[in-house]
């Protein structure tokens, strides 16, 4: 699946797992939703981190990063573990990248990026993720997981945006640690009570 310009179903939705969710690839896990229609749905997992730098992996693909050097890479999911993904806030950094939301945007291949000659990125004033990997779904079976409780959904909102839920910056400058039980407390729902949401549930 590559990802499209146009938004479908639960795209620019975080799904936060249920306690009762056990799979050890999603447990408490917060996904960024970039497709979803009657085909199937995908996603990247942002809140979990493997002991790789982001240096290093700037680093094997010819690029230089200029951020925090502890930067490390993000888990996106068990699909494909060797593909990566830049989730960044840098719309002129890739004229080829995907925007999600206004200050959002995915970059999936980097010929866009050299062309641009944007070797060098990261910054005080910009925000970068790495993800490899991504969680992805056949047809209805999100829907079905979603009807089953298993998972929270929390709007991914732009300023203009009157729904409850979080914005771009939440995805930068949130600790993975901390992730989960934020985007739950940003609509309302408090972490030390889920007991399960079977049914309340909606797509929207």
């Amino acid at each position: 699946m590559s990802v499209s310009h146009e938004r479908t179903g639960l795209a620019c939705h975080l799904l936060c797992a249920v306690p009762q969710l056990l799979d050890p690839n999603f447990k408490r896990s917060v996904v960024l939703m970039l497709e979803h229609d009657e085909r199937g749905a995908l996603g990247l997992v942002i809140n979990r981190t493997m002991n790789t730098s982001l240096s290093e992996v700037a680093e094997a693909l010819d690029l230089e990063w200029c951020g925090d050097p502890d930067a490390q890479v993000r888990i996106g999911g068990p699909v494909e573990p060797v593909r990566g993904w830049f989730l960044h806030d840098q719309g002129a950094w890739d004229p080829d990248a995907s925007s999600l939301v206004d200050g959002l945007w995915v970059t999936t291949s980097l010929e866009g990026v050299g062309a641009a000659g944007s070797v060098r990125f990261g910054s005080e004033e910009s925000n970068f993720l790495f993800l490899l990997g991504y969680a992805g779904w056949s047809g209805g079976q999100l829907e079905g997981e979603i009807a089953a409780g298993s998972w929270v959904l929390v709007p991914l909102v732009d300023d203009d945006d009157p729904r409850v839920g979080v914005d771009p910056t939440f995805l930068f400058d949130t600790p993975p640690e901390h992730m989960w039980s934020l985007a739950l407390q940003s609509i309302g729902v408090d972490p030390q009570r889920l007991v399960g949401l079977q049914g309340t549930q909606t797509l929207h």
